[in-house]
């Protein structure tokens, strides 16, 4: 992966394209302090979402990517691109507790080859909480 590249917009490079072309297109990253997993799901689309699971903090970068997302390693919670948590296998049928459950998402796109995180105060403030924890 390159060095990020700061643009002026509020964007910064993160990786190139090509870093994700593989069997498991995953790898980590550290934006403003901040440990994130970047990832491409099977319909294309990058997800870049908290690194650890919000459950018992497994490192997400060890989760099996499946359903256009990202699964747990250690209970299989499953988080979908926007960091959202669509399910935990071990909740009872028709519970809803997932739906109230998110990991930090950072808005990414791609162009020209590149990979580009948005950055902002938003993502400052949390990994600032995060190293005060």
């Amino acid at each position: 992966m390159p060095p990020a590249d700061t643009a002026t917009d509020g964007w910064i490079r993160i990786a190139d394209s090509a870093d994700l072309d593989r069997p498991r297109p995953l790898i980590p990253v550290t934006l403003q302090g901040r440990r994130l997993v970047l990832f491409r799901d099977e319909e294309g689309q990058l997800g870049l979402i908290g690194r650890h699971c919000p459950h018992r903090g497994a490192d997400l970068c060890y989760g099996r990517l499946e359903d256009n997302g990202l699964r747990c390693p250690f209970h299989g919670w499953h988080f979908d691109r926007t960091g959202q948590c669509v399910e935990q296998p071990a909740e009872p049928e028709g519970s809803r507790m997932h739906e109230q459950i998110r990991v930090p998402m950072v808005p990414v796109r791609e162009e020209n080859g590149a990979i580009w995180a948005q950055v902002g105060v938003e993502l400052e403030q949390a990994a600032a909480s995060e190293q005060e924890a």
